[in-house]
């Protein structure tokens, strides 16, 4: 590999690691999002199935106590549909980490040797100039 190739691939790979660092961050910051939700969307499916309870041990009207617990059954749907999210974008997070892992490790040399460079890297272009 020319010294050409070997400066124009640590270019490429400092690139490709700050892109990936900044891709695994909103990963995981997206996940915590999604399980923030879905503890929402479970609290308030309780506090309906409460809610509906309650009605209905105060004697409150059939209509009203059934549109509770009508809204508490939709909640629970909406929860479980969340839990599913939630574990899917568990995945995504590992995924991303396994990513930056494979990348550090396999190209992490390239890395060490730009930055221990004494010189600083020119841009892209001029390593793509024949």
């Amino acid at each position: 590999m020319s010294v050409t190739e070997s400066l124009k691939d640590a270019a490429n790979y400092a690139a490709l690691r700050v892109k990936l660092a900044w891709l695994t961050h909103k990963v995981h910051e997206h996940g915590e999002t999604v399980t923030t939700l879905a503890t929402t969307v479970d609290d308030t499916a309780e506090q309906m199935q409460d809610a509906s309870e309650t009605m209905k041990a105060l004697a409150v009207d059939d209509a009203t106590t059934a549109e509770f617990a009508d809204a508490a059954l939709t909640m629970t749907g909406a929860k479980d549909a969340a839990s599913a999210y939630t574990a899917a974008a568990d995945s995504a997070a590992a995924a991303a980490d396994d990513a930056k892992t494979t990348v550090e490790s396999e190209h992490g040399g390239i890395a060490d040797a730009v930055d221990s460079s004494p010189v600083e890297m020119a841009e892209a272009s001029f390593y793509s100039q024949q």
